[in-house]
């Protein structure tokens, strides 16, 4: 998989398309857009409740966005789409170097990159804790991380539910705000340790969940 212009030209038709349609039908109340840069590569790090997370997120980014997903993922009736839509592969639970390439390469390259630190849906609603990948893709990249709160997805389309609700949620419920991004210091341990700490904060802020004393349950 490549960052070539060929490969992300459906995500830049889809985002100009598609995303101001499904803000609009799911009245999702989009803050903050203006601290995503503007060019160079970066990653947006939210919450995760809903499978709707994925798209919401892509189509709220200000910038066409690339995102990691399981790797069951690339398969099954939605697998050709999330893979034309710019998703990366990553086999959940276990060091993935290969996939995390991609994304470095991917961020170097100036890409935006949707990761999810928490590494599966909330099986609580709870924010549990941010897993260290985040922080050593940005710091091998040399990126920012943007920390982005989402709230309402869940409720639209809830963990272990197939297809999402077909009504159109009412005003307010849904909404999406980006923060300030945070910038690694360095490349050392402690400098993503902190980078993380201050997203996770952040993000927590940003969405009003109760936090979790632990990680989340990869293979639930």
């Amino acid at each position: 998989m490549t960052t070539s212009g060929r490969n992300m030209l459906p995500m830049r038709v889809a985002h100009r398309l598609a995303g101001p349609p499904v803000l609009s039908w799911l009245r999702c109340d989009v803050r903050g857009r203006e601290n995503v840069p503007t060019h160079g590569g970066v990653i947006l790090a939210p919450n995760h409740r809903s499978f709707l997370d994925h798209f919401t997120l892509a189509a709220a980014s200000p910038r066409p966005m690339r995102f990691l997903g399981k790797v069951e993922l690339e398969s099954g009736p939605f697998g050709w789409f999330n893979m034309t839509m710019g998703m990366i592969p990553v086999q959940r639970g276990s060091a993935d170097l290969g996939a995390l390439q991609v994304v470095i390469d991917a961020l170097t390259a100036g890409a935006v990159v949707g990761i999810f630190p928490e590494g599966t849906r909330s099986p609580t609603g709870e924010l549990f804790k941010f897993r260290s990948g985040m922080g050593r893709v940005a710091a091998a990249a040399g990126v920012p991380i943007v920390p982005v709160g989402m709230q309402g997805m869940q409720s639209v389309w809830p963990k272990g539910q197939t297809l999402p609700s077909p009504r159109r949620p009412p005003p307010g419920r849904l909404s999406i705000t980006f923060g300030a991004p945070v910038e690694l210091a360095d490349d050392s341990s402690r400098s993503r340790r902190q980078a993380t700490s201050e997203v996770y904060d952040e993000v927590a802020r940003l969405c009003g969940q109760d936090e979790a004393e632990g990680f989340a349950p990869i293979n639930q």
